[in-house]
């Protein structure tokens, strides 16, 4: 049996990514990678919203923006469930 060099770097390199040295407690990079992308987005369109948003004053905005860049996933969330629908009420009134 021979074993040339580029063979035993296949094998070598076949045998890295077969074994699994998983930790439970980490999620995979799917389910990391997709919440991670969640948080990008819900973070992007809260300040988007924040910045388009017409009903808060200059300080309300800017109080807005610092919540959601200081906290960003509660801070978003914050805004979409409370500041936009105040803003809406607001609006309609």
């Amino acid at each position: 049996m021979s074993i040339t060099g580029s063979n035993f770097l296949g094998e070598a390199m076949i045998m890295a990514l077969s074994t699994s040295d998983a930790n439970p407690l980490m999620p995979s990079w799917g389910i990391l990678g997709f919440m991670l992308a969640l948080n990008a987005v819900l973070f992007i369109a809260a300040l988007v919203s924040i910045a388009r948003n017409r009903i808060h004053t200059t300080g309300g905005t800017i109080v807005w923006a610092l919540i959601v860049l200081s906290v960003p996933v509660l801070g978003s969330i914050l805004w979409f469930l409370v500041g936009r629908r105040r803003s809406a009420l607001r609006q309609e009134g």
